[in-house]
C-alpha cells in the first residue's frame, strides 16, 4: 500500500470525524436553543395564566378555561318533607352549637336551605341545561328539636350496604357529642318490624357500645 493511499484514507477518516463532530455540535446547539425557546414559552404562558387567574378571582370566577356550549341554568332541588311544616318546632331560638366535652363551639360552616349537590355532573357540548340536585347534608342554623329532650332511633332496612356500621356509629356519636342529647338513642332490630315486634326489642346505643362496630 502506497503512502498516497494511506494519506487518502487518513484524510477521509479525518473528514468524516470532523463532519460528525460538526453535526454533533450543531445538533447540540439547536437542541439547547429549542429547550431554551420551550422554557421561554412556558414562562410566558405561566405569567399570562397567573395574570388571568388573578383577574378571574377579582371577578369571583374560578381558575381555568371557560368552555362554550355547556349549560346548567335550571337546577331542580329534590323535594323533601320538612317536619316544621306539620309540627311546631321545639328548637326555636336554640343556636346550633357543637357540644365538645362540656364546652360549646360554633360550626365552621352552616348549610343554607338552597345549598345542594348536583346529581347530573357529566357535561358535554349540547347537553341539557336541566339539572337535578340533592339537599346537601350538614348542620343547619336552626334546630327543629330541642337536644335536651331528644330520643332517637336508628333503623336500617335490608340490602347489602357496606359502611352502615360506620354510619350508625357516627350518628350515635354526633347525637351525644355534637348535639349533647340528654335522652336515649336506640338501634332498631329487624328493620321496620322492630318498631312493633316484641320479639326484637331495640338495643340502646351509646358512644361506648358503638365504639368497635
Amino acid at each position: 500500500m502506497g503512502a498516497s493511499s494511506i494519506d487518502s484514507k487518513s484524510a477521509l477518516i479525518a473528514g468524516g470525524t470532523a463532519a460528525a463532530v460538526t453535526y454533533y455540535l450543531s445538533k447540540r446547539h439547536f437542541d439547547n436553543k429549542t429547550i431554551q425557546l420551550r422554557k421561554e414559552k412556558y414562562d410566558r404562558d405561566q405569567k399570562e395564566r397567573t395574570a388571568q387567574n388573578a383577574t378571574r378571582q377579582d371577578s369571583g370566577l374560578p381558575n381555568g378555561v371557560k368552555l362554550e356550549g355547556f349549560q346548567s341554568d335550571n337546577v331542580y332541588l329534590q323535594d323533601l318533607e320538612h317536619l316544621g311544616k306539620y309540627f311546631a318546632s321545639e328548637g326555636d331560638g336554640i343556636k346550633n352549637l357543637m357540644e365538645l366535652g362540656g364546652h360549646h363551639a360554633e360550626y365552621n360552616k352552616l348549610i343554607g336551605p338552597e345549598e345542594c349537590i348536583l346529581a347530573n355532573i357529566r357535561r358535554g357540548p349540547g347537553s341539557t341545561a336541566v339539572t337535578r340536585a340533592f339537599v346537601r347534608a350538614g348542620p343547619r342554623k336552626e334546630l327543629h328539636f330541642n337536644p335536651k329532650k331528644v330520643n332517637a332511633a336508628i333503623v336500617t332496612c335490608g340490602g347489602l350496604c357496606p359502611g352502615l356500621n360506620n354510619v350508625i356509629r357516627e350518628i350515635t356519636r354526633s347525637l351525644f357529642y355534637l348535639y349533647g342529647i340528654e335522652g336515649k338513642c336506640y338501634g332498631i332490630v329487624g328493620g321496620y318490624s322492630g318498631f312493633h315486634d316484641p320479639k326484637t326489642p331495640p338495643i340502646e346505643l351509646t358512644p361506648d357500645t358503638v365504639r368497635h362496630i
